[in-house]
Order: C-alpha cells, then sequence, then structure tokens
C-alpha cells in the first residue's frame, strides 16, 4: 500500500471553486447596495421635487383667489348708478325708438303736401318740402 498525503500546500478544486462563488456573491451584494443607495438617492430627490412643485401649487392658488384674472369679480361688484327700474325705462324706449333712428336713405323730411320733384330725366325722386313757412 501506497501513502497518500491527505493535506496538501494546493487547495483543492472545490474549494476553489466555493472561493470563488463567495468573491462572485460578495461583489453582487455591494453592487446591490451601491444600486439600493442611488435608488435612495433618486428617491430623496424626487421627493424634494414634489415638495417644490406642491409649494407652488400651494403659493399660486393663494394668488389666484386674491387677484381674480377675470372680469367675473369686477362685474360681481359692478354697481350701477343708474336705478335698475329707469334701466328698464330706458332699454324699452330705445327699443320702441331705434327702427326710427334707422338710417332709411332719404335724408330729407317727408311731407304729405310736397310737390314731386322730378329730375332732368323726368324720374321723380323725392318732394320738394319748404321748411321756410
Amino acid at each position: 500500500m501506497a501513502i497518500t498525503a491527505t493535506t496538501s500546500a494546493t487547495p483543492s478544486l472545490q474549494a476553489t471553486l466555493s472561493k470563488a462563488r463567495l468573491e462572485q456573491a460578495k461583489r453582487e451584494a455591494e453592487n446591490a447596495e451601491s444600486k439600493v443607495e442611488a435608488l435612495q438617492q433618486q428617491t430623496e430627490q424626487a421627493e424634494r421635487e414634489v415638495q417644490a412643485q406642491r409649494e407652488n401649487v400651494r403659493e399660486l392658488s393663494t394668488r389666484a383667489a386674491l387677484e381674480d384674472t377675470t372680469y367675473m369679480g369686477q362685474l360681481r361688484a359692478a354697481r350701477s348708478a343708474v336705478a335698475p327700474a329707469t334701466q328698464d325705462f330706458l332699454v324699452r324706449m330705445y327699443a320702441a325708438t331705434s327702427a326710427k333712428f334707422a338710417a332709411s336713405g332719404n335724408a330729407l323730411k317727408s311731407s304729405l303736401h310736397g310737390r314731386p320733384f322730378i329730375n332732368t330725366l323726368g324720374e321723380p325722386t323725392g318732394r320738394i318740402v319748404n321748411l321756410s313757412i
């Protein structure tokens, strides 16, 4: 029988593979930790941006409440110096007389007693009205 050495200066193949797997696991754990830290920093940055945007929304809402950018506030606050009954009367008077103020194309006053005016072509174009009487 031969005597074989049970220990040697060179590690066995199984021990080498185990050591390599352990080193690989350590590297993967370090990479995962660095990714976690990077994601935490991104999360913190995103939270800061959200807070800034919320503050901006609050500020703009407050400013919008103080400054009405439409004319609705002015219309609600507007008070007329003329009483509503007077305004209604004026509106009715305008409606009743506005047809009489429409341009008819003839600026001369009409008179039933005026004699017809005939132009050089013999066409009647209106009436001559004597306003001096």
